[in-house]
């Protein structure tokens, strides 16, 4: 039985949503502690990361803690009327405001541009996942557009909740899937 993606887009955002924001914080932190142990991170000077919307992981103490490592923090700026994304290099989440869908941007006078080829590790977030590292996300396709322009080296991380992860999504070939998705109880080895 093939399931209709924008069913699949609902039935994973209201799940995510019907977290407690204490379940969001205790597996977001055990979500954190493996990506802060996994030698990939280690290594990345540059790190591409989303800024957390509905009850997504909180990526906000990777953010504190790649400052405290010394390492280049980007985040992506929604540009809606081409459907692309920049990428802003963010020092202080005071520089942040609410941007496109919600999410948290660099205002204006704070976007510092870096090209894509600089990044070392892109962290992404998503609705659902499935074991081979395709990515269900809200149908916008701005990563789906984005992730092409990185480096060929650059390693894709995606954080979700367990129950983010299923058998199988459905994908097209120019999909490009996550090399590893980490949730609170596994990391997955997807390339």
């Amino acid at each position: 039985m093939i399931i209709d993606k924008k069913e699949l887009r609902a039935d994973f955002l209201k799940k995510r949503l019907n977290l407690s924001w204490q379940d969001v914080q205790t597996k977001s932190h055990q979500i954190n502690q493996k990506l802060f142990e996994h030698s990939v991170y280690a290594s990345a000077q540059t790190i591409l990361i989303y800024l957390p919307i509905k009850k997504e992981p909180n990526s906000l103490s990777i953010v504190k803690n790649a400052w405290k490592e010394e390492k280049q923090v980007l985040v992506p700026v929604t540009i809606p009327a081409e459907k692309t994304l920049l990428l802003s290099r963010l020092d202080s989440l005071k520089e942040l405001t609410e941007g496109c869908y919600g999410i948290p941007e660099p205002k204006q006078k704070s976007i510092h541009p870096v090209e894509p080829r600089c990044v070392d590790l892109c962290i992404l977030p998503g609705l659902a996942f499935d074991r081979k590292g395709y990515r269900l996300g809200y149908g916008g396709g701005y990563f789906d557009r984005f992730l092409p322009k990185l480096r060929p080296d650059c390693v894709k991380i995606a954080l979700a909740y367990d129950f983010q992860i299923i058998d199988s999504l459905e994908h097209l070939s120019h999909d490009i899937p996550m090399d590893i998705i980490i949730t609170e109880s596994t990391v997955y080895q997807c390339r």
